[in-house]
């Protein structure tokens, strides 16, 4: 996949741009990691078997992957699966019975991957980041532990304090790509009324859709291996995008206003976003 050629400035005028919303996951670090693979692999397939009773590795990963292309996050995902009798020997639980709380996955994910896999703080981004004059949010599909260890891991903490990252608990039942989930952060970070204010930078088409859907301005992530002259990742990006079906970037979408290879690129393309009078 080639990075989409075009005048950044022209595609979002940067002068009326308040807020930047940025995904977390093979967002703020690369899908060619095998971070997302793992979490989504055995990370989530792990969790099933020790707490929620599934017997082997190929019925859990059946259901999470199941749930994951129908809600784009394994925590709703296993929310409404348990509703819906789909744990071994269960039924539909009764309100106050339930075996999944997404912080017990948000708990599990936080202390048992491997994030060493994400290659540490990349200064760069950083640096860039931190230079940034604008209003920096996060907002992540995952469990909200879970996001701030990403975070820390990533040296990225300072820039996105726990004050300004919203996780799925946040806004369950919500989730992306439902544009609610989208308003409600919106609403809290006191953009309600402003959507165009404010560019959602993503990795899902899906996602990039739906914050279309209500206003926003769409950055598209692609990933190094895939953008324009990007290097070979060994086949990790396709890894990771096969266990989040319906997630893949679309450069081409009308949805998308800019697309780049990684966040950044941003401040080439969208100079006018840190070059404030």
């Amino acid at each position: 996949m080639a990075t989409r050629q075009h005048d950044g400035a022209a595609a979002i005028d940067c002068s009326k741009i308040t807020t930047l919303v940025f995904d977390v996951d093979d967002t703020l670090y690369d899908v060619g990691t095998g971070f997302t693979a793992h979490r989504n692999g055995t990370g989530a397939t792990s969790f099933m078997m020790s707490r929620l009773g599934f017997a082997d590795e190929a019925s859990a990963k059946a259901v999470r992957d199941e749930y994951f292309a129908r809600y784009h996050s394994t925590a709703k995902g296993l929310a409404v699966a348990e509703e819906e009798g789909r744990f071994p020997g269960t039924r539909a639980p009764q309100e106050g019975k339930r075996l999944f709380d997404a912080g017990d996955l948000s708990e599990w994910w936080a202390t048992r991957l491997d994030f060493s896999l994400l290659g540490g703080p990349d200064p760069g981004l950083i640096s860039a980041l931190e230079a940034c004059p604008l209003k920096l949010v996060a907002f992540s599909n995952g469990p909200r532990k879970y996001v701030l260890r990403v975070l820390k891991e990533l040296g990225l903490d300072g820039v996105f304090p726990p004050a300004s990252v919203y996780a799925v608990d946040d806004v369950l039942p919500l989730c992306k790509p439902e544009p609610g989930a989208f308003r409600e952060v919106l609403k809290r970070i006191g953009c309600a009324d402003t959507p165009e204010e404010c560019v959602m930078v993503e990795d899902s088409t899906k996602n990039v859709r739906a914050a279309a859907e209500i206003g926003m301005r769409t950055v598209l992530v692609v990933g190094k291996g895939r953008a324009g002259g990007g290097i070979s990742d060994g086949g990790r990006a396709e890894a990771a995008e096969a266990t989040k079906a319906g997630d893949a970037p679309d450069a081409e979408d009308p949805a998308v206003d800019v697309c780049v290879g990684t966040v950044l690129e941003m401040r080439d393309v969208l100079p006018g976003l840190w070059e404030r009078k």
